[in-house]
């Protein structure tokens, strides 16, 4: 029985894609200077719950439009709001993490904005007594920020709030439809000081905190399902701040602010007073919206329907007993002894949810003999290639702690090369309730290493037989030609052999027929 099937992505697409992520945005920490420049950011990121802030709706906004809707939702007159605890306990969790001080009595207000997608004609927030004040984020030189020193992002508060509908526009037509899925949606709007000098240090803070939001479990932070929403409030030399809205990566964060930072320069040298303008960004440049709303325009009120929110006086204690990890323990622990991975690997197990999958991993291996940052490689360089979307929650469910442990051990002992052992991680990735142990699966789809010495010998002959200008081109010097010859002996041997002793054999080939050393 043969196991085939078509790889969704090349194997190293992701590990790829990640890495030049980290090293793109590390390249921006040139020497670049922005006199004058000064940015505070408001970011709006959905909280984890199943049901809405206000109301027992589920919160699967994605779902076909409007099928998640109570009568709440759409401001039907008489309804009245009902507030979700577990939205509450993650907006605790947040403030923690972020060093605020928690307010044992907060309120709730009403901010006035008329918008089809917003029914009741107010928006609930905390404007006056937000849940938590005056916190801070640490930036490290490793969060790629500029300079060689800590900086300490000020966080003037976090409020709890709901979140509006959503709107689409058709195509060649005057026609809106509005979503009230995500209508009532638990939000935490995070407010920072003005501490942030340098674009790239804007873009740093943003990635951190999807970092750390997603690892204490608050929020999925996933920018393209619109669950984190940036704005960023620019000024130059004292002026003006103008606000840019609804950015939607940490990329546009940080080209939006050099794009706005020359516009206002460019205003300056013309003698024109910037003026205070609420700005769209289409990825490419700044668009000028409307004349920025000022406070009074909101016309805030406390909410005549919703009580303070008290908190009992040990309820912030065991909120903060139950915390786990924060990003910058686990990657002090991941980057020292007994681990010791690079930076960039350790902060992508982060980002993907998988530094819990990681140890459980090591935890499987710890009796072989291995080094721990064999599984990270794995991991990091060869699996997440082979996610797709959303996939990597299901990998610890499909391709098991005990299975990839397994499958390194045997890979190690030439039980089961490294092409076979990503085809079984694909099949289980496609069929999780496959509960079969890797040896099964190995005798199932015929997977075991059989290829003997002369019979490998034969398969490596025949390739530099086959593909004799590309020995030759290795043997002029061209060396990335023999990881080729090594994938043509893979291919013809079906899997069936190790790649050290494929390439061991080639090695020797290689040297007798053109006295390559």
């Amino acid at each position: 029985m043969t196991l085939r099937m078509a790889r969704k992505w090349p194997i190293n697409s992701c590990s790829l894609r990640v890495t030049w992520e980290f090293k793109r945005l590390a390249s921006t920490k040139a020497d670049v200077k922005y006199p004058g420049l000064k940015c505070g950011l408001e970011i709006h990121l959905q909280l984890k719950t199943s049901k809405k802030l206000f109301s027992a709706s589920q919160t699967s906004f994605q779902d076909t439009p409007n099928s998640n809707v109570s009568l709440y939702d759409v401001a039907l007159p008489g309804t009245q709001p009902q507030l979700n605890h577990h939205a509450v306990l993650l907006a605790l969790k947040a403030a923690i993490a972020m060093n605020c001080k928690i307010q044992n009595r907060s309120s709730f207000d009403r901010k006035h904005y008329f918008y089809a997608d917003q029914p009741a004609g107010y928006q609930i927030t905390q404007f006056y007594n937000p849940i938590a004040k005056d916190g801070y984020l640490r930036l490290l030189p490793r969060d790629r920020r500029i300079g060689d020193k800590p900086l300490d992002v000020g966080l003037v508060q976090i409020q709890l709030e709901q979140d509006t509908g959503k709107s689409t526009y058709a195509v060649d037509s005057d026609a809106a439809y509005i979503d009230f899925n995500r209508t009532n949606h638990p939000l935490i709007e995070i407010v920072t000081a003005p501490d942030l000098y340098y674009p790239e240090d804007a873009g740093a803070f943003v990635h951190k905190l999807q970092l750390l939001v997603k690892q204490i479990g608050v929020s999925s932070a996933q920018f393209q399902a619109g669950e984190m929403r940036v704005d960023v409030n620019v000024s130059v030399n004292g002026g003006q701040r103008c606000e840019i809205k609804n950015l939607a990566s940490v990329h546009d964060v940080v080209h939006a602010i050099k794009s706005e930072y020359k516009r206002q320069l460019a205003e300056e040298k013309k003698g024109t007073p910037v003026t205070s303008h609420t700005l769209g960004w289409d990825g490419k440049q700044i668009l000028i919206q409307r004349p920025k709303e000022q406070t009074s325009e909101y016309r805030y009120i406390p909410d005549p329907e919703l009580p303070p929110l008290l908190l009992s006086p040990d309820a912030v204690e065991k909120v903060k007993q139950s915390m786990p990890k924060l990003p910058d323990v686990l990657l002090d622990e991941l980057s020292s002894s007994p681990h010791s991975l690079r930076m960039v690997d350790a902060q992508t197990l982060l980002k993907w949810g998988l530094v819990e999958y990681y140890f459980e991993v090591v935890e499987k291996l710890q009796d072989s003999g291995l080094a721990p940052k064999l599984a990270a490689n794995w991991i990091v360089h060869h699996i997440l290639g082979l996610l797709g979307p959303n996939e990597e929650e299901i990998l610890s469910v499909a391709v098991t702690p005990q299975r990839l442990a397994d499958m390194i051990k045997y890979e190690r002992d030439a039980r089961l090369s490294k092409m076979n052992a990503m085809n079984i991680v694909q099949y289980l990735l496609h069929t999780p309730d496959d509960s079969r142990t890797v040896d099964e699966l190995m005798e199932a789809f015929d997977l075991k290493n059989s290829t003997d010495q002369s019979e490998l010998v034969g398969i490596c002959e025949n390739v530099l037989k086959e593909h004799e200008d590309a020995a030759e081109k290795y043997a002029a010097g061209k060396k990335g030609f023999f990881n080729f010859l090594v994938g043509m002996v893979m291919k013809q041997a079906a899997g069936k052999c190790s790649v050290k002793e494929v390439r061991k054999v080639l090695d020797e080939l290689l040297e007798q027929r053109y006295d390559v050393k």
